[in-house]
């Protein structure tokens, strides 16, 4: 009974407040309003077929765990590196990203040591570059800004968008910014960017990049809006790249692996010790968000030389 329960508050955390709940599961099960209500109060249990139709209708996995076995279930989301294929990655990245936004109370906390793949998603050759080293696929050896379907690119700005609306706080490690500027240089000397213009725009858009993420950080916020709130903290060391989300009644998180795909749970003993965890990072961090105006000065400019540095061998090449 508390499964179905909960199963249902989840439900309930990714519906628009204008949309009611028991008339949504009355339409998906095609039962009655009345029938609806009872089995959210629990007074009527879900049967197999009804909790199939309800995961799909809403996108909610229904999880039930023995008690006395501790195991935590992972859904493994990856994809190919063909277009089509990273089309529709990023769509459902969109959708999840948009479930999140719509919930009544809802906060992302991430650590990582590469910069968070959201903010490189404003700017379209800097995404075209990102993508292309991801994929990592032999088959494409050469760079081409061109080549990308501006399909990918929509939604990828949109992604940008939609977590710039959701409160988020970051946790950044030493090398954070130094794994992408060394990606390009690779690249770059490597003959996979043949275009100096191309290779100089890429890092000239992650300056761009750092220099929002920069501005968040002096407003400890994304947008005008004071509710987009945004913390910022360097580690040392970070024991792994999660991202965490934190709804009104419930948690998710993503460990991700091999570049960009990612495993998820929404078992609430893991998420609760991944949030302890991050607490003990954040303990350990300088802030970099708000007053921190010493510490995140000092970390942004050793980025900016070693942007400048990097545009500087790409000219002289």
């Amino acid at each position: 009974m508390n499964e179905q329960a909960n199963f249902f508050e989840r439900i309930k955390q990714t519906l628009p407040s204008y949309q009611n709940l028991a008339q949504s599961v009355a339409d998906i099960l095609g039962i009655s309003i009345n029938e609806a209500y009872k089995k959210i109060r629990g007074t009527s249990l879900l049967n197999i077929n009804q909790i199939t139709k309800l995961s799909d209708g809403f996108s909610i996995p229904f999880q039930y765990q023995p008690s006395q076995l501790p195991t935590v279930t992972f859904n493994y989301v990856s994809h190919s590196d063909q277009a089509e294929h990273m089309t529709e990655y990023l769509k459902e990245m969109l959708a999840t990203m948009k479930q999140i936004q719509k919930s009544k109370q809802k906060h992302i906390t991430v650590t990582s040591d590469d910069v968070p793949i959201f903010h490189f998603f404003k700017y379209p050759t800097l995404t075209a570059f990102k993508l292309f080293y991801w994929a990592n696929n032999p088959s494409m050896q050469q760079f081409d800004f061109e080549k990308l379907p501006s399909s990918i690119l929509d939604i990828a700005l949109e992604l940008h968008q939609v977590y710039l609306e959701i409160p988020s706080t970051e946790i950044w490690a030493k090398d954070t910014i130094h794994g992408t500027i060394e990606q390009i240089r690779y690249s770059f000397e490597a003959g996979h960017i043949g275009n100096k213009a191309d290779a100089v725009a890429i890092v000239e858009q992650l300056r761009y990049c750092l220099t929002d993420i920069s501005m968040y950080a002096i407003g400890s916020k994304k947008t005008i809006d004071n509710t987009h709130s945004f913390n910022w903290y360097h580690c040392d060391v970070l024991g792994g790249i999660t991202y965490m989300v934190d709804l009104e009644q419930s948690m998710l998180c993503y460990n991700r692996f091999n570049t960009y795909n990612y495993l998820k749970t929404e078992d609430q003993t893991f998420c609760l010790q991944t949030k302890e965890w991050i607490k003990g990072l954040i303990n350990k961090s300088m802030a970099f968000s708000g007053q921190g105006e010493k510490h995140r000065n000092k970390y942004l400019y050793q980025a900016f030389a070693e942007c400048d540095k990097l545009i500087d061998e790409i000219n002289k090449a």
